[in-house]
């Protein structure tokens, strides 16, 4: 027979007992509870639970025949332990707590108060449950495993060995939690949801269904996650990257940023997002670089960035464009792409182009390879520039003009439907009227003048 110990409270308890032969006619006998060996018999057919030395089992406990409690265990008041349940070496059951059946209770584990383990769930050894968590059917939690209060871990979740895992979090139906993770209060996986290891969760932060984060990644207070990261992924706090897009390994990510892109943008490795950056209507292929409050906005065709992208603080694009590798836009420029127009004349920037800061591009602008436009430039709509042409710093060039490989020169001015030849040269505070054409290799000197409809090919003063 083995020979099991029945807790108490601080205060004696009463239990009242028959203390008659043939009935009690009313009347009972008392005997004061404190603690008191309780004889349970060893596995017999039909005689109660199989249980191992020095156990601790409260009376008001109720266990299945069929469940097995390891040496040193200590089972609570109010427990309810379901067929199949094995218990370890040492585990600990606390007041009110239910384990359903099927479930294996490793070495060492704990739960603390009202805990609810659903039926075939696995707690790992050592592993510790607070009060008032729920653990679904067929959840594992591996070794070492913390589960905070009031936390909620979905059916056939599964949780890797030494993970903290916060309050009032919640681990939807699916989900993994890699090992030596950390979940912070508040935090949500939603189902079939995937965490690398040693990922790092913050406060309130949600990360949406079918997602994957990779190893060692960390993602800041409120922010929420949907699509495909790579490893050591930083992301600040109240970002929103939403849309199922993939993102590459090393990726980084500010304070307030939201993006909402779908599938088809695949962000290359090292990509970084500025504070407060927001992508919406864009397909993004490769390594972008965003600063502070920088906004890309796609109309009805979106923003398409193919290849090595970056741009600076506070710079806008909006509508339909295309954006090339290489391309670099300046702090506080702007791109303006048409929005609803066919899609031959969305504003397009060609490989390896510059734009610097404050310059602005309107719609339907052309810049071909190499093109840089300088700071404070304005370049029309629907303006065509060749390979390797230089607008400079402050200069004009109004719509629909064609400039092609040619030098504009700071503060220039070139009115709308001009044209100028390959390696022609515009002086300093030039001004080309209308329709004016510049020949191949003709220059305009500083101050220049040049009337509406002229044709120049050799040198205007």
């Amino acid at each position: 027979m083995a020979t099991t110990k029945a807790r108490t409270s601080t205060g004696a308890k009463v239990r009242k007992r028959d203390t008659g032969e043939a009935g009690n006619r009313g009347e009972f006998g008392t005997d004061t509870r404190t603690d008191a060996d309780v004889t349970v018999p060893q596995s017999e057919p039909g005689s109660g639970p199989r249980a191992g030395k020095e156990v601790e089992i409260d009376l008001s406990a109720r266990i299945d025949e069929s469940a097995v409690v390891g040496d040193g265990t200590v089972v609570g008041a109010d427990v309810t332990i379901g067929p199949g349940v094995i218990l370890g070496e040492g585990v600990v059951v606390g007041d009110g707590s239910t384990v359903s059946a099927g479930t294996m209770v490793d070495d060492g584990a704990r739960l603390v108060e009202a805990v609810e383990v659903g039926q075939g769930a696995t707690i790992g050894q050592d592993s510790a449950v607070q009060a008032r968590a729920v653990i679904g059917d067929g959840a594992t939690l591996r070794e070492e495993v913390s589960v905070g209060t009031e936390s909620r871990i979905g059916r056939d979740a599964q949780v890797e060995t030494d993970t903290r895992i916060g309050e009032q979090v919640t681990i939807d139906e699916g989900a993994t939690v890699g090992e030596s993770s950390e979940l912070d209060d508040r935090s949500v996986i939603r189902h079939s949801a995937r965490l690398g290891d040693q990922v790092t969760l913050g406060k309130s932060s949600e990360i949406q269904a079918e997602t994957v984060i990779g190893d060692g990644s960390s993602i800041g207070s409120r922010s929420r996650l949907e699509g495909r990261f790579g490893d050591e992924l930083e992301v600040g706090r109240r970002a929103r990257l939403l849309g199922g897009a993939t993102w590459g390994e090393g990726v980084g990510v500010g304070d307030g940023v939201k993006v909402q892109l779908d599938h088809r943008s695949h962000f290359a490795d090292d990509t970084n997002l500025g504070e407060k950056a927001t992508i919406t209507g864009a397909i993004v292929t490769g390594e972008l670089s965003m600063g502070e409050s920088a906004a890309i906005k796609g109309g009805k065709l979106p923003v398409t960035l193919d290849g090595d992208v970056v741009i600076g603080a506070d710079a806008e694009l909006g509508g339909a464009i295309r954006v090339r590798h290489g391309v670099e836009i300046g702090e506080s420029a702007q791109v303006d792409g048409p929005s609803g127009y066919p899609e031959d004349v969305v504003t397009e920037l060609d490989d390896g182009c510059e734009v610097l800061d404050r310059a602005r591009i309107h719609s339907g602008a052309r810049l071909g390879r190499q093109t840089c436009i300088g700071s404070s430039a304005d370049v029309g709509a629907q303006v065509v520039t060749g390979v390797a042409t230089d607008i400079g710093d402050h200069a004009a060039v109004g719509d629909f003009s064609r400039i092609n490989g040619s030098a504009i020169s700071d503060h220039a001015r070139i009115g709308h439907g001009v044209e100028t030849g390959h390696a022609a040269d515009v002086g300093e505070w030039a001004v080309i009227e209308d329709n004016a054409v510049i020949e191949t290799y003709a220059r305009v000197e500083d101050d220049g003048y040049v009337r509406r409809g002229q044709i120049v090919g050799d040198t205007v003063s």
